[in-house]
């Protein structure tokens, strides 16, 4: 009897064995499966990862991979089909911007065209007037020259807007080519005054200007005046009811100032923004001529490697802006 209960506990013994084995075999493969299954989609995650940061930075040449379940399997699909999207409309803005492109050229080219063929005329005019104020066609009574000088300033407006306008059209659609030449700048500023004499006596308007001589420096001479110019017709725009502008040419061991003041009302927009095409302190197309013209001298002065900078003045009473020319060695 002792030798059946031996037997009895050694088979169920070894049943208890066999069941113990079979549940640590169900296990092992189990979590075999499981480590599989988790480095697969550790796997699947990177690499999802990789191609959402490729989106981030615009390629949109990648596709996923198929998941390894229901889940990944739709979520590479959806977002297979999101990088289709993305690509159509990219495509499709491409293509706008491209159309919007060749709108813009053609509105630029037309504005180019209809200046150049208005230069001539608009320039024509301004020395007629000239002429007439110059009692080159007889003596002026007051009413009259009162209505020349009147027509005289509309004019040499509209003159500016139109050399301002080719100016701007040559800025956006080439690179400035500077013709560089070593120039008295004292000379230069002088003769920029002299230009502007009968537009400035008209307007009853004067320039004081403090010479300096003997500074040369390298510069396009007819850009450079073109910038210059486009500065003295701010200062005269935006100081209607004063008389004085004033011009400071100085020289420092680094650089070169030359400043030019009205005593107007100040800058009373953003004064980050004055230089941006088209821009007023308005905010609006009051004055498309002054909105060029900053935009235009700063773009030339940028070419010149120098900047201008521009401030209120200290009393309130009007603008100064300041073109710096640094010293090169």
């Amino acid at each position: 009897m002792f030798s059946v209960s031996v037997s009895v506990i050694l088979f169920l013994s070894l049943i208890l064995i066999g069941v113990v084995v079979i549940v640590a075999l169900f296990i092992i493969v189990k979590y075999i499966k499981l480590t599989l299954k988790y480095n697969s989609l550790i796997k699947y995650l990177y690499n999802y990862l990789n191609i959402i940061t490729s989106l981030r930075y615009g390629n949109l040449n990648l596709k996923c991979e198929d998941g390894i379940d229901a889940f990944t399997i739709q979520l590479s699909r959806n977002t297979n089909a999101l990088i289709e999207s993305i690509k159509d409309r990219d495509m499709m803005i491409q293509e706008y911007i491209e159309k919007e492109k060749q709108t813009q050229s053609l509105k630029q080219d037309f504005i180019s065209s209809l200046a150049h063929d208005l230069k001539v005329p608009i320039i024509a005019q301004d020395n007629t007037y000239d002429l007439f104020l110059n009692n080159a066609f007889g003596e002026l009574d007051g009413i009259k020259r009162k209505a020349i000088e009147n027509l005289k300033i509309s004019n040499n407006d509209l003159k500016n807007l139109t050399l301002n306008l080719l100016e701007a059209h040559k800025i956006d659609t080439h690179k400035l080519e500077l013709n560089i030449q070593n120039t008295d700048l004292n000379l230069l500023i002088s003769e920029i005054i002299e230009q502007n004499k009968s537009i400035l006596t008209i307007q009853n308007k004067v320039i004081n200007y403090n010479e300096n001589k003997n500074i040369i420096y390298p510069i396009d001479i007819f850009l450079f005046k073109r910038a210059l110019n486009n500065l003295i017709a701010n200062a005269i725009f935006h100081g209607k009811n004063t008389k004085n502008i004033n011009i400071f040419l100085n020289k420092t061991q680094t650089q070169i100032e030359l400043s030019i003041q009205d005593e107007g009302e100040g800058i009373k927009g953003d004064i980050e923004s004055i230089f941006k095409k088209y821009y007023t302190s308005a905010k609006k197309y009051s004055n498309i001529n002054q909105g060029l013209g900053l935009y235009i001298a700063n773009k030339i002065i940028l070419a010149h490697k120098g900047k201008i900078e521009a401030k209120n003045n200290e009393n309130n009473k009007g603008a100064c802006f300041t073109i710096i020319l640094p010293l090169k060695n």
